[in-house]
C-alpha cells in the first residue's frame, strides 16, 4: 500500500511568482528526496490564480514521515517568503483494477 500526501497551497502572490519560489527552494529538496528513495513521485498542480496542490507519493508511512521532517523548514521558509498558507492531507492509497 502506498501513501499519498496532498499539500494545498494558497498565496497572495501570482502563480508564476509562487512557482519561481518553489523552483528555487523546494524543487531541489524534492529531487534529493526522490533520489534518496524517500519519495516515489511528486507533481505540482495549479488550481487557481493564487492556489495549487503539491501531490507526493511514498512507498511507506515511515518514508513519508522522514520526508515531512526533512522538508518542514523549507515549507516554513517558502510560506514566509510568499506570505502564503498551506494545508496537508495524507493517507494510504490502494490501487485497484
Amino acid at each position: 500500500m502506498s501513501y499519498t500526501r496532498v499539500l494545498v497551497i494558497e498565496n497572495p502572490v501570482s502563480w508564476a511568482e509562487g512557482m519561481k519560489v518553489f523552483r528555487k527552494q523546494a524543487e531541489p529538496a524534492l529531487n534529493a528526496a526522490k533520489k534518496a528513495g524517500l519519495l516515489n513521485s511528486y507533481s505540482m498542480v495549479q488550481t487557481g490564480d493564487h492556489a495549487g496542490m503539491l501531490i507526493t507519493e511514498f512507498d511507506t508511512k515511515a518514508k513519508m514521515n522522514k520526508y515531512i521532517k526533512a522538508l518542514s523548514a523549507i515549507r516554513r521558509d517558502t510560506a514566509a517568503e510568499t506570505g502564503g498558507q498551506s494545508w496537508a492531507y495524507q493517507g494510504p492509497g490502494k490501487a485497484s483494477g
